[in-house]
């Protein structure tokens, strides 16, 4: 189907990101043994005064305003839990079962798949019931405390494959950026073992580095980030290559990330604490994704051209979904 008129435009592109299934890089949840519900919804809207008796009546006295408040109503909405009775939506919500609850999450959210942060002490025992979940296996620079003859950086390589092999995790993550880490151990060991890396510079310089160690990488894709004072250049720097693939960090530059990239980025990570804040988070991302998105076809549908419903849906999958999938370099297979 051909579109050429505006309001059918955005009629379409609302419906179709709206529905699209979604990939989450980054759920910092303990999923076997961490506390959901309202209560824990609460706890992350730091802005939200409560006292007892809102609790215990179910209703809030003042507006709650602010972004972590918003998702937890989105949330609650999207799940249809009432939005109006804290306190009966707590009562339905304890009535699934926990896995059954994540599954609905899931569901509701159309999660293609969750990368879930996963210590690297911790990769022995991650197990997820539903398989849309993914461990993203996280190594901090404490792995590379120096010994009494430096920095053993093969070791660190061997103890990531080996987390990575018993925990079936295909994504790893550098929680802080450090070049000698990056150069000696995590590039050859992403490598070797077909591991996705997943990235944040904080400094331009950083940007450069790595940009140039990749280059000498041939083999590893990487989901890189940066803070949005510093992301055009991070954007600037992706354009040149294929292999490095931009999470935008907020939504200062997703117009510049649609003119100069196209649809080969990653336009929003929830970074959420709890599986009901990262549903919320998504319903709000979808809204402003799809008037981008419809704001980038506009130039193109003025000159006459018609825009494919097909290509529309190719162009949100890639954007939400396949671009990662393209960057996954394959998954490895728990050891029993």
């Amino acid at each position: 189907m051909m579109i050429s008129d505006k309001q059918a435009l955005r009629r379409y592109v609302k419906q179709i990101v709206r529905h699209a299934e979604v990939v989450e890089t980054m759920l910092d949840f303990d999923v076997a043994h961490g506390e959901m519900g309202v209560e824990a919804m609460l706890g992350t809207c730091a802005s939200l005064p409560r006292t007892p008796s809102e609790l215990s009546s179910g209703r809030l006295t003042h507006t709650p305003l602010g972004e972590d408040a918003a998702a937890m109503f989105a949330a609650l909405d999207a799940l249809d839990l009432p939005v109006h009775d804290l306190s009966r939506a707590a009562q339905m919500q304890r009535l699934y079962t926990r896995d059954a609850y994540i599954r609905e999450i899931l569901d509701v959210m159309h999660a293609r798949s969750v990368l879930v942060r996963t210590p690297l002490a911790r990769a022995a025992e991650t197990r997820f019931e539903d398989d849309r979940m993914h461990p993203l296996l996280a190594v901090d620079l404490d792995l590379f405390t120096p010994g009494r003859y430096g920095i053993a950086y093969h070791q660190a390589a061997q103890r990531i494959e080996e987390a990575a092999k018993l925990s079936g995790a295909n994504h790893v993550l550098l929680e802080r950026f450090d070049e000698q880490a990056v150069r000696y151990a995590l590039l050859p060991v992403c490598e070797d073992a077909s591991l996705t890396l997943h990235i944040r510079m904080e400094t331009e310089p950083q940007i450069g580095h790595f940009a140039q160690m990749l280059d000498d990488a041939p083999g590893v894709r990487a989901i890189v980030s940066a803070p949005e004072a510093i992301e055009c250049k991070l954007i600037d720097c992706a354009a040149q290559r294929e292999r490095m693939l931009v999470r935008l960090s907020g939504w200062a530059h997703l117009d510049m990330a649609f003119a100069r990239l196209g649809t080969r980025f990653v336009p929003y990570t929830a970074n959420a604490t709890l599986p009901e804040q990262m549903l919320g988070r998504w319903v709000i991302a979808r809204e402003r994704i799809w008037q981008a998105l419809c704001s980038a076809y506009l130039p193109l549908a003025r000159t006459g051209y018609d825009i494919d419903s097909e290509a529309i849906e190719q162009d949100v999958h890639a954007l939400l979904c396949g671009n990662l999938e393209q960057a996954n370099a394959g998954r490895l297979t728990p050891v029993a």
